[in-house]
This record gives structure tokens, C-alpha cells and sequence, in this order.
């Protein structure tokens, strides 16, 4: 195993067929990142934000009715004007390897005559591909949870974070399940979804919302989309002919509305990827994701050192999230409290 040039070979012979065999990699499976769709479809993405800490402003206002049988103006009522914060954090990620190092498993048949390196070859472009889909799955995982495994960033402020320090919006803990044999079981996904609408009806300002389009957003693992599923075939009957148990039956589980409300429920991938996972209950626009450059999000640098010796990847961005009001009206979640 390599611990400067950034490949661990140790499983490896030198290979005699790799002009006809040794180019067809298998991979692991690797979720992909839907965080920033996800945003883009109900939150805010912000570009430009190159300052280290910016204001989020909120507004609200009262309405107060009074006599108005005499003469007069005595103004009584007012426009509040609020904000919250949003930090921005400087990340990267840097890796490189050597590409003499592998000349003897896969390397020399599509290499040049002679010892120095000019370019890439397909070989390193397939791994090169592959970090690049790794970067995509930690930046989806990121703007939710922050820094995991051996991430050594600091990072304080990712979304779940701020909705366990906020009180009043955490509706149940724990992972949810399949509902239990009667489908009732208060854990069953379908159960705490239909716990986070009531929530909503207790209110009547957020009430409305309920049944307005667009209005609120569920996020939710795809493993708890297929509880979901699987609650609701006990609580309604496995051949209960509905729109939406069709759209299950044919496997489409991208989004869908909850039954009885205009409740957009979203999979977002980046929820599978805790121990206790998170359905999140957002109220549109809620959710924001900053960047001093969106493409910087995306965008891997590479190329050789100045000695052609290594190949060097690089990917460097400014992010922040942000949630504009961590209130019972405007975002609910399962999942540890704080």
C-alpha cells in the first residue's frame, strides 16, 4: 500500500491480458448526488457569495383592527424585520498518484514509447472519473450532515444541525419503519408524514399551505420511501387501485404526492447516509445553499506536476447553508434531537 502517491495496489498482480481485459473496471455502487436538484426545486441556491458571513433577512407584520367611529390616526401596528445567519466555509479536496507506479498492472500497453509522460491515457481518466463521482456524493451529503468519516473540514452549520438546535420542530425520533403489522404503528414513515401535515393544520396560518401547491416539501431516504410504500399497502390493501399505488407498483419513487394534501414528497439520497434517518418537512424556500462560484461545486482541476511524475486532482469551493425560520410553521423533522 502507497502512502504518498495516493493508490493502494496491495490487491493487485501484474497483469498479462490487460490490453484486452485490463480497461474494463468494475465498480462499487456509488449513490449519486441529488442535494443541489433537490434545492434548486424548493429551496434557494444562491451564487456570489465571496464574504465569510452574510444576513438571511425575514419579514413579518401585524394587523390590528380598532373603533374606527371617531377622527384620528394612532398607528399601533408594525413591520418586523429579522435574519439569520449564514457562514461560509472554505473546502477542498487533493489527492494524486503516480502513474509509474502502475505501469506493471494496467498501465504500459496504453503508455507512449519511451519514459516520459505527456497526457492522460484512458486508463487514468477512467479513475479520474471515478474521484470526480466521489466528490459528488460527499458534496450531497455535506450541505445536510457536514463533515463524516475522515473529513477533517470545519464545518458547523449544515442543515440538520441547525434543526436540532432549533426547539418545537422535531415531530419524532429515531428511524421510521413499515407501520407494524396493522400498518398503525405511530414509527411507520406514512404515520410520521401524516404527523408532520396535522402539525401543520394545528396552525392556521400554515394550514392553508397544506393544501396549496408547492407550498411544503417532504424529503425523505430512499429507504423510507419504500416503508412508505409498504405502510401504506397495509393501512389501504396491496390492490388498492390509486394513482399513487400505481406509480409505486411501477417503481417510480423520485416524488410523489401525498394522499389528501398538495404535499410534495422528494427522495434525496444524502438522507440514506446516517445511522438515524432524516425526513425533513420543508416549507418552500426555506432551505439555502450558498456559493461564492455554483460551478466551483462541480468543477475538478487536474493535470501532471511540473515534472510529469504524478497526476493531481483538486477541487475547491465556498459553500453555506442556511434556514431562514426554524419554526414549526415552516420546517419539521424525525430524527435525533439536539
Amino acid at each position: 500500500m502507497s502512502t504518498t502517491t495516493g493508490f493502494d495496489l496491495g490487491a493487485l498482480t501484474a497483469l498479462v491480458n490487460e490490453q484486452e481485459f485490463g480497461a474494463l473496471w468494475y465498480k462499487e455502487p456509488l449513490m449519486q448526488n441529488n442535494t443541489f436538484i433537490a434545492t434548486d426545486m424548493h429551496g434557494q441556491i444562491l451564487t456570489g457569495a465571496k464574504n465569510d458571513t452574510y444576513k438571511l433577512p425575514t419579514l413579518e407584520s401585524t394587523a390590528t383592527v380598532k373603533d374606527g367611529s371617531e377622527c384620528g390616526f394612532t398607528p399601533t401596528d408594525q413591520t418586523t424585520i429579522d435574519q439569520t445567519d449564514l457562514a461560509m466555509v472554505s473546502l477542498t479536496i487533493q489527492g494524486q498518484f503516480c502513474v509509474r507506479e502502475i505501469e506493471p498492472y494496467f498501465m504500459a500497453a496504453g503508455l507512449p514509447a519511451g519514459q516520459h509522460y505527456t497526457g492522460f491515457n484512458p486508463l487514468e481518466a477512467q479513475m479520474l472519473a471515478r474521484i470526480a463521482e466521489q466528490i459528488g456524493k460527499k458534496m450531497a451529503i455535506f450541505p445536510y450532515y457536514g463533515p463524516t468519516g475522515s473529513d477533517t473540514a470545519t464545518y458547523s452549520t449544515p442543515w440538520v444541525a441547525q434543526l436540532e438546535t432549533a426547539t418545537g420542530i422535531n415531530t419524532a425520533t429515531g428511524n421510521g419503519t413499515n407501520g407494524g403489522t396493522a400498518g398503525t404503528d405511530a414509527a411507520g414513515v406514512w404515520n410520521r408524514i401524516e404527523a408532520m401535515k396535522n402539525s401543520l393544520l394545528g396552525d392556521a396560518d400554515s394550514a392553508q399551505g397544506v393544501f396549496t401547491d408547492g407550498e411544503y416539501v417532504i424529503e425523505l431516504s430512499p429507504y423510507d420511501a419504500s416503508l412508505y410504500f409498504e405502510n401504506m399497502r397495509t393501512l389501504f390493501g396491496q390492490d388498492t387501485v390509486t394513482p399513487l399505488q400505481v406509480q409505486f407498483n411501477a417503481g417510480s419513487f423520485a416524488q410523489w404526492v401525498h394522499p389528501g394534501t398538495r404535499i410534495k414528497c422528494i427522495v434525496v439520497n444524502a438522507l440514506q447516509t446516517q445511522a438515524v434517518r432524516n425526513i425533513i418537512l420543508w416549507r418552500k424556500q426555506n432551505k439555502v445553499l450558498a456559493f461564492d462560484l455554483r460551478s466551483d461545486a462541480t468543477r475538478l482541476e487536474m493535470g501532471m506536476d511540473q515534472y510529469r511524475e504524478f497526476i493531481w486532482w483538486k477541487w475547491r469551493c465556498k459553500m453555506g447553508t442556511g434556514v431562514r425560520a426554524a419554526n414549526a410553521q415552516n420546517v419539521l423533522y424525525t430524527g435525533d434531537a439536539s
